[in-house]
């Protein structure tokens, strides 16, 4: 399409609506209160649309499908793999985009369509109404140092204040309500170094001495034995994990697929699948 012809539409909504979509300036263009609300629209058909695509493939046999959703490092480090070639197998011509961080940096993606679904951890004091929540499996999570550390024996957090300390960036979830721990212990912000790169954390721990709280099943990564759990008499919060999707549309075939995936290679790699309560 034309610029002149995306212009023309533009002007005769603005006379049909009797409001300014959008501003226009020497130095480009800017939405409106009224153009924000519109693009949302346009934005939830575009998606629905392509949903409707995938699912008219689906019904006619065709393996082109898409699919794209987060979770945090755990599930790359585990089951993500099997999950992935189980899910390769049934749809070979599928079209797959991942991404990893934490839950809450999915959030605004999966409300506005841009994924799929999201796995994650949860928290009480997460606003998920608007979300479906299908519960995965809960991890355990550990303090973990660098294999040199001297070690000296059952420590606790606050014995541990005056170390320098690594973790994930996030806004809410489980390393949300950790931090209330660690700040509760008199281990403050300055100590703590915040990051969303799993390779950091790792590199960071093994060379600089930092300390770091991750599941259990990733004191290990990649066969490595560099790292050791340092046992603390502080209970750490049970991490509950599950899959996130919007409300507002119904979630695709092939995204559904990955999420009973999800449920069996958790299962099979050894985790122990709890019925969580469902935030919603």
């Amino acid at each position: 399409m034309t610029q002149p012809a995306v212009s023309k539409i533009i002007s005769d909504m603005e006379a049909l609506f009797g409001l300014e979509l959008i501003i226009r300036k020497n130095t480009g263009v800017q939405l409106t209160a009224a153009g924000k609300v519109l693009l949302g629209y346009a934005e939830s058909i575009t998606r629905e649309m392509r949903n409707m695509c995938n699912e008219m493939n689906s019904l006619v046999g065709s393996e082109a499908v898409d699919v794209s959703f987060g979770y945090p490092s755990l599930i790359g480090f585990t089951f993500l793999p099997g999950m992935m070639k189980a899910f390769k197998e049934q749809y070979p011509q599928a079209e797959v985009s991942m991404f990893e961080a934490q839950l809450c940096s999915f959030l605004p993606a999966i409300r506005d369509g841009r994924l799929d679904f999201a796995i994650g951890t949860l928290s009480d004091e997460m606003l998920l109404q608007d979300l479906h929540i299908e519960p995965l499996f809960e991890s355990e999570f550990v303090l973990v140092a660098g294999r040199t550390r001297t070690r000296g024996g059952v420590m606790t957090l606050r014995s541990l204040s005056h170390e320098q300390w690594v973790l994930p960036q996030t806004e809410m979830g489980y390393y949300s309500e950790l931090l209330t721990i660690l700040q509760q212990n008199h281990i403050t912000s300055d100590k703590i170094i915040k990051t969303d790169s799993v390779v950091t954390i790792y590199n960071m721990v093994l060379t600089a001495g930092f300390l770091t709280i991750i599941p259990r099943e990733m004191i290990a990564p990649f066969g490595s034995q560099e790292f050791v759990q340092i046992p603390l008499t502080d209970e750490l919060p049970v991490a509950r994990y599950a899959a996130v999707w919007s409300k507002n549309c119904r979630i695709k075939k092939s995204a559904a697929t990955l999420v009973e995936l999800a449920k069996v290679h958790s299962v099979r790699s050894k985790y122990q699948f709890n019925k969580l309560t469902v935030v919603a």
